[in-house]
């Protein structure tokens, strides 16, 4: 029935929707001078107060009062084609712009530092056009999480200081998916569904539209340290936060079809007398839409999100005149990504429609270098590159979340303006290779039931990205 359907995507869009730059669904547009710099900034950080984020420990390397406030323009393009047909269906995913903003206080000769910041460090958007055949599985998707930290760091050693403080996350869903008549059960047919009947599949007759709020907490640290005159190294570690949508919203909106039922129609062949020739089949399915029956009014949807963990390390040189070379590796644990439960109220839950989900996702890590060279103009040039692994099996590949090995260019500029002020600016490029993926639902089963990747993949995802990311560095 549509309400399985629609208990995944409530699931997989909280989790796996489709990924702006990161690997899986985060999101690491923090920052532009962190974006311009392939996001290796552990060990050696940008020197703003997004250090916060980046390494919590490197704050108290900055002087006086310091903001940084900024958003990322981000443009996410894509596909898919079709083996049986050979047709391409487009993406149509309007930009999006996470916005981030820092605030620090270091004093002058001082051991510690203290702050706060607000940033989005999981998110996507996902939207495909109407005659896209996995619109069953998703229409449109969207998450925004954000992390609001405040942050202590402290100097407990020359060269050396740790840093950290609690996360608060606030997250927000909303889903729209089609109907589709063959998955719908009859009015009166004993849970007998249209398909069954021989009603062919891909019939839309509705939409289902989910919104859904959470609340969570957690916690990100770091440390950082000076390894003579030139080596730096840095470490982080953004706690897991479990989010739990209870009771987010769903509505259901019949959409006409005009199909009118012929002479001997599979409705009357298999229930006599009770769908005859000319019965206008909209009049039908309305009944699947009052109150009390499987799509009514007034149902609700519950479920816990985990946003996984994310550890970060690198190593910096500052060697070579007026230069930072960094290299960093990341991980993000999506393994807490395995099973899940949902749970319905209402008539859904009557009719046993609650389950546990399976996705088997896997660790992600990442590979990140960076470079940045101050001028004698005064400005700063940035350039990185960043190697994203997918977490998603090959059985998981689907419209909400179409994920695949990722490689990220990215180059941009720091430029002074007057003695507070300085514009950061960068431009990064997602570029893939593109992925086999389903259209379609995963069956339940024992693992020896399982379906494969061979049988579920039905065509080929493409995906690629642009970001343009600008902040204000204000020093006061």
């Amino acid at each position: 029935m549509n309400f399985v359907r629609l208990s995944r995507c409530l699931v997989v869009v909280a989790l796996v929707a489709p990924a702006l730059e990161a690997q899986g669904f985060g999101i690491n547009e923090v920052g532009s001078c962190a974006v311009a710099r392939g996001f290796a900034v552990t060990s050696i950080p940008c020197n703003d107060a997004s250090e916060i984020y980046w390494n919590p420990s490197a704050t108290v390397g900055l002087q006086g009062w310091g903001l940084y406030v900024g958003a990322a323009g981000i443009q996410v393009n894509g596909g898919f084609n079709a083996d049986s047909t050979g047709k391409s269906y487009p993406g149509d995913v309007p930009a999006r712009f996470p916005p981030h903003i820092f605030l620090n206080y270091t004093p002058k000769g001082a051991k510690w530092a203290v702050g706060i910041g607000s940033y989005v460090p999981y998110g996507l958007v996902s939207q495909w056009k109407p005659d896209f055949p996995g619109r069953f599985e998703s229409q449109m998707a969207s998450l925004a999480s954000d992390y609001i930290q405040p942050n202590f760091a402290y100097k407990f050693a020359p060269g050396w200081s740790i840093g950290g403080g609690p996360v608060f996350g606030i997250s927000h869903v909303e889903l729209r998916q089609a109907l589709d008549l063959a998955t719908t059960a009859v009015p009166g047919g004993g849970g007998i569904t249209f398909g069954q009947l021989g009603f062919a599949a891909g019939t839309q007759f509705g939409t289902a539209d989910l919104s859904g709020s959470s609340t969570a907490w957690g916690f990100n640290v770091g440390i950082h340290g000076k390894i003579g005159a030139d080596w730096q190294v840095g470490a982080r570690y953004l706690s897991k936060m479990k989010f739990k949508y209870d009771n987010a919203d769903v509505e259901f909106t019949q959409q006409l079809t005009g199909l009118v039922l012929a002479a001997n129609n599979p409705l009357n062949t298999a229930l006599p007398g009770l769908f005859p020739a000319g019965t206008p089949m909209d009049a039908v399915i309305a009944t699947n839409f009052a109150p009390g029956a499987a799509l009514g009014p007034g149902q609700h949807v519950s479920t816990e999100i985990d946003h996984p963990a994310q550890f970060q390390a690198g190593l910096g040189y500052t060697g070579f005149t007026n230069t930072t070379i960094t290299v960093d590796y990341a991980y993000i644990d999506y393994k807490s990504f395995d099973a899940l439960p949902v749970t319905f109220d209402g008539p859904a839950a009557a009719a046993g429609l609650s389950r546990v989900l399976l996705e088997d996702y896997g660790g992600s890590s990442s590979v990140r270098f960076g470079l940045e060279h101050a001028f004698a103009a005064g400005f700063r040039g940035r350039v990185g590159f960043d190697w994203v692994g997918s977490p998603a099996p090959d059985v998981t590949v689907t419209p909400l979340l179409p994920d695949m090995n990722r490689r990220n260019y990215s180059v941009g500029i720091g430029l002074p303006l007057g003695a507070s002020y300085t514009l950061d600016a960068s431009f990064l490029h997602v570029d893939t290779s593109g992925r086999r993926g389903r259209l379609v639902e995963r069956a339940e089963g024992s693992p020896e039931q399982a379906e494969t990747a061979a049988e579920l993949n039905s065509g080929f995802y493409t995906l690629n990205a642009n970001v343009l990311s600008l902040s204000l560095k204000v020093n006061f």
